[in-house]
């Protein structure tokens, strides 16, 4: 299991994980463009891709906007619910078919209680979120427009032939037009 082989990296794996991992956790497939979260669910999953892209993003004004894309290796969950009792504002798809490995952060919470292993997994997954979440809010505060582009090409060198560019143009925060001009002087 790629999850476990990413973990090992950086926390030990012992028998209380491994059994959560054959018990607790699943890995499907997901085909190109399904849905795997909508807004206003109670969705208190954790996710990470073995394969494949997905993306987070909500609807404003009837468009749809791209927050967030989660690549080969990363870790994804909408927070908003985890840690707070509402239903989320955003929306998760897959744009390739997709192999995603989940599991269920209370499910999570339990193990925490009884195994300092897991908690330190769970801080690992924290980290993960949060560090995601201050890159994205430093990137939209203090980078221009071709900074983001040449960030979201450094994070991701495959995201541009991977991803349809009116998602990239909303990720950035800019148009398509815009995002074309960048594209033509990097």
């Amino acid at each position: 299991m790629k999850l476990i082989d990413t973990l090992a990296q950086h926390i030990r794996i012992d028998d209380e994980i491994r059994y959560f991992f054959e018990n607790e956790v699943t890995t499907r497939t997901f085909q190109k463009n399904e849905i795997i979260s909508t807004q206003d669910q109670y969705n208190r999953n954790v996710y990470f891709v073995d394969e494949g892209l997905a993306r987070m993003f909500y609807y404003e004004n009837g468009k749809d906007i791209t927050t967030n894309f989660f690549t080969e290796g990363k870790i994804f969950a909408n927070i908003d619910t985890i840690f707070k009792d509402s239903a989320t504002r955003y929306n998760m798809e897959t744009i390739e078919e997709s192999v995603i490995t989940y599991c269920s952060y209370r499910k999570l919470e339990e193990l925490c209680n009884v195994s300092l292993t897991a908690a330190n997994f769970s801080r690992y997954v924290l980290g993960n979120l949060m560090m995601q979440m201050s890159l994205r809010i430093s990137s939209l505060q203090y980078m221009t427009a071709k900074e983001k582009y040449k960030n979201l090409l450094d994070e991701n060198p495959g995201i541009i032939l991977r991803a349809p560019l009116g998602m990239i143009a909303t990720y950035l925060g800019i148009s398509q037009e815009t995002l074309s001009r960048i594209r033509s002087e990097v």
